[in-house]
């Protein structure tokens, strides 16, 4: 069809829209629908609500396209719009009339909108330019306007296209949804229900993890480096990425601007960046916070691609982030890709190496991915990776991560076969549901290995923009587990982790075999062992201490060789006589031809041992070497929970068919509270309906005001019956007098409802009767929308002990019928449920069933704040709901949503926030 377009062409106004006069009120400017976006060439554009002030540049856009693509738009040449065109595409109500642009710069790239037709349908058209077709525009504008449309209530996307724009039919169909086609008069009659699916998500990643891996590459494989802000001291931070360029053996075109010097080490030096002749890929740009603004301006004007800042100037003072946010907004309006501020860099090893960075030398080639945060920990990492003679292929210092974050490191190294071990220093994430989410898909064939650093409550370093969880540090290393993330606490830890990987893979098994020449030593292996939960198969502490330490190497022989172990750890105490490391190089070809990883502690002097780890990090045959037991256990751990990783992640998320999705949208829609207002309780009623939606019956209750009115509820609802304060500290709480449960009479209830009338006469709240669950194990289950998580589904079992001891499970939905499972089984006191001290099993068959059902909800309705499930009472067969309460808020603009963004500056801003 030649250069053709993507968009839908229409042919007149959307049909059955309702007359002007029945349009409601024009919605407030939606500043969370602006986004940037990566795109399938790894540039970046940003997308926002259109503009009345976008006539002269929407009719620049048109008038750049071919005929053709004009035609199949508008079934018409039209070389320009009208006046009154203009007006109608730029004049939108946000709400039955939404239109989004994209924009490099100044100039619109792309169009696409919908124009509502009924009350569930809206008709949607694109419009993407010649020069940009292939970019992937045409699906993000349908993520997006589909979103924004699920928002305003529309369910369903139609379109008219002519038979010949096949491309048009592939962004549809290739979308994930179920689209059906009709033939009328010449046309195709295109429509599809817009609701994610399974597979709509599927694809949604998958396109987002090609545009963000080729980013990193157009990043981390220049042809051509600009380096800003040189001089002539070579200590400079300009001077060092300098340095680390030319040593690094780049044989690129190399760029430099300074302005105290007309060369520097025989590279011309250009006074501007202006004077720099174009295009160039990377630019370094190491100046001062407020010139890097200005810098970034110029860099786009030749034709730069990606930057990298190792400026450090930018803070978590509020004009820091201004500027940080700022900077990031101007890269990615002129399609760049930033590294930093406060970057390391990044450097590469193997047959193409790079080193754009402050690191003094290239380390070893080898397998290992690394990559970290601050400047310091980088620098940590590295010398980690220097004393231990780690193999690196890749390495990268994301300094700030204000807009090339770990997650798009994650993205690249996930299809890279060069890789067989990654290592992370997180220390701030600023969206963890999507690291979680690309985690689950990258650990099912590469080990990731993360540090996590102690800090104090939600402490921040200096520069990191996120949004701040709510929750407590364990919900985020539970869901990090789930994921097959594998955490340690320090950088000595995670090196040691991954130097275990690194050299030797993963075990085979989880099979572990102790050995040592001396009982002591091998009973503190033991007891590590034994902490750590490892399986341990074979413990053999008979080997003697002699001056031959060929007899540790006979009796690791005798141990690997029989295949009955996976791992042997080796203690073993140094008669300082003869050659250690000849004896742990015959151990270690052992363990290669027997497929046993073998981890040391050699217990010696300071000079034998640093000979044997010099000799370990000049030879990545050789195993790793440890001074004490713990950390040859931990190293060995950490290897072992590699293997271990969760199954759970890899199933498809469980689906309830008797959901009723349009009516709790329409529920929380009529509750939800105005614009700017906090979160608010429904009541009782309200609370039971939109239970009831997802399947989740509550309990049924009467409030009464006297004992006769509680006999008459009882009557109604059956006894036994139980009596309740619905004062929200006492209602579930029987020690402090707020139950009465079991009531089998009217005599009983009358003399109930007497006591506490007198034991509570200091709470004014009215009593309730309920109906009585069947005995069990209370449970409660809760949903929380949190800032940075997003929805969060917890669970623990009921009580005061529990909530003090922290005892409580944690997930993200969308959740698999497996993962629901593993919810129920995490929490300690869980063995409750299974059945103790003579007590039957409870169903937790029908309590999975629930978390299911309230992640669900938490997933498809972002306005529920809170959602509290108090007491499930989870009996030997079937589970009841007893109490429930919710919390409605305007719904945040989540992080890892139905639509693909980069980290905006719509991410960072105030929730209540209108400007722009």
């Amino acid at each position: 069809m030649g250069s053709g377009t993507w968009q839908p062409a229409r042919r007149s106004p959307p049909r059955r829209r309702r007359p002007s006069s029945q349009e409601p009120a024009r919605a407030p400017y939606p500043a969370h629908w602006e986004a940037d976006i990566a795109l399938r060439d790894g540039s970046a554009a940003h997308l926002r609500p259109i503009l009345p002030s976008d006539a002269e540049a929407l009719q620049r856009f048109h008038e750049r396209q071919s005929e053709q693509s004009r035609y199949l738009r508008f079934f018409a040449p039209m070389p320009r719009l009208s006046t009154k065109d203009l007006e109608r595409f730029t004049v939108v109500d946000h709400r039955d009339r939404v239109a989004f642009v994209v924009l490099v710069g100044t100039e619109i790239i792309a169009v696409g909108r919908y124009d509502r037709i009924g009350p569930d349908e809206a008709e949607v058209a694109f419009n993407v330019s010649d020069s940009r077709q292939g970019t992937g525009l045409g699906s993000v504008l349908l993520e997006h306007l589909a979103a924004a449309a699920r928002e305003r209530g529309i369910g369903t996307f139609t379109a008219e296209v002519l038979p010949q724009n096949t491309k048009m039919f592939h962004v549809f169909s290739e979308a994930g949804f179920d689209v059906s086609r009709a033939y009328d008069d010449g046309v195709v009659q295109v429509s599809f229900r817009i609701d994610p699916t399974a597979r709509s998500l599927a694809v949604m990643a998958e396109r987002e993890h090609r545009a963000e891996s080729q980013a990193m590459e157009r990043l981390l494989h220049p042809s051509s480096v600009l380096l800003v802000g040189v001089s002539t001291r070579a200590d400079s931070p300009g001077g060092r990425f300098l340095t680390a360029l030319e040593a690094s053996g780049f044989d690129g075109g190399i760029h430099v601007v300074a302005r105290d010097a007309f060369e520097i080490r025989g590279h011309p030096a250009h006074a501007r960046i202006a004077d720099v002749p174009g295009p160039v890929d990377l630019a370094v740009i190491a100046l001062r916070p407020e010139a890097c603004l200005d810098a970034i301006e110029e860099c786009a004007a030749i034709g730069v691609r990606s930057v990298v800042i190792p400026t450090e100037g930018f803070s978590d003072t509020t004009d820091g982030r201004r500027l940080q946010r700022e900077l990031v907004a101007r890269a990615r309006r002129h399609g760049m890709r930033l590294l930093g501020p406060g970057s390391f860099g990044f450097l590469r090893t193997g047959k193409d190496p790079l080193s754009v960075s402050l690191s003094p030398a290239l380390p070893a080639a080898g397998r290992v991915a690394l990559a970290g945060q601050s400047s310091a920990l980088t620098a940590m990492l590295l010398a980690g990776v220097d004393a231990r003679g780690v193999g690196l292929h890749e390495f990268v210092g994301v300094g700030n991560r204000a807009d090339v974050s770990l997650n798009d490191c994650l993205q690249h190294w996930e299809d890279d076969d060069r890789i067989d071990v990654i290592g992370l220093a997180l220390e701030s994430m600023g969206n963890p549901r999507k690291f979680s989410r690309i985690a689950r898909r990258l650990t099912r064939r590469t080990p990731l290995i993360v540090l996590r650093p102690p800090s104090p409550g939600s402490v921040l370093p200096p520069g990191h923009d996120v949004r701040r969880s709510t929750l407590p540090r364990r919900a985020l290393d539970q869901v990090l587990e789930a994921a097959g993330v594998v955490q340690t606490g320090s950088v000595e830890h995670l090196m040691d982790v991954v130097d275990a990987l690194g050299r030797q893979g993963l075990p085979h098994g989880t099979r572990v075999g102790l050995l040592s020449n001396t009982p002591a030593l091998g009973a503190a292996l033991r007891g590590a062992a034994d902490e750590s939960g490892m399986h341990v198969v074979a413990d053999n502490r008979s080997v003697p201490l002699a001056a031959d330490q060929r007899l540790v190497q006979r009796a690791f022989t005798s141990m690997a060789a029989l295949g009955h172990v996976d791992v042997v750890i080796a203690g073993v105490l140094d008669p300082l006589t003869g050659d250690s490391v000849e004896v742990i190089r015959q151990m270690s070809l052992v363990a290669r031809h027997s497929e046993v990883v073998l981890l040391v502690c050699l217990i010696t002097s300071q000079d034998r041992f640093e000979k044997v780890r010099r000799a370990v990090r000049a030879d990545a045959s050789l195993p790793p070497v440890h001074a004490t037991p713990s950390h040859a256990v931990r190293a060995a751990t950490g290897m072992l929970a590699a293997l271990r990783r969760p199954a759970v992640g890899e199933a498809d998320p469980a689906v309830r068919d008797d959901v009723d999705r349009a009516g709790a949208r329409a529920l929380v829609e009529r509750l939800v509270p105005q614009r700017g207002a906090g979160p608010v309780p429904l009541d009782a009623e309200d609370v039971s309906s939109l239970l009831a939606a997802y399947g989740i019956p509550v309990l049924r209750s009467i409030r009464v005001a006297d004992a006769q009115e509680a006999v008459s509820a009882a009557e109604e609802l059956g006894y036994p019956v139980a009596l309740k304060s619905t004062d929200p500290v006492l209602r579930h709480r029987a020690d402090l007098g707020g139950v009465r449960l079991g009531l089998a009479d009217d005599a009983q209830l009358r003399r109930a409802h007497e006591e506490m009338r007198r034991e509570l006469s200091f709470s004014s709240a009215p009593l309730e009767v309920q109906s009585m669950a069947a005995a069990g194990v209370p449970v409660v289950v809760r949903s929380t929308e949190d800032p940075s998580l997003g929805p969060v589904v917890s669970l623990s079992l009921a009580g005061d002990a529990t909530d003090l001891l922290d005892d409580i499970a944690y997930a993200i939905p969308p959740l698999s019928e497996q993962a629901a499972s593993a919810l129920v089984d995490a929490p300690a006191t869980a063995v409750k449920l299974r059945g103790v001290r003579g007590l039957p099993p409870a169903d937790r068959a029908a309590l999975a069933d629930i978390v299911v059902r309230v992640g669900l909800l938490a997933e498809d309705l972002p306005e529920v704040a809170q959602l509290e499930l108090y007491p499930v009472v989870v009996a030997h067969s079937g589970a009841a709901v007893v109490g429930a309460r919710v919390d409605l808020a305007r719904a945040p603009n989540r992080t890892d949503g139905a639509r693909r963004v980069l980290g905006t500056v719509g991410d960072w801003m105030d929730d209540d926030s209108t400007s722009r």
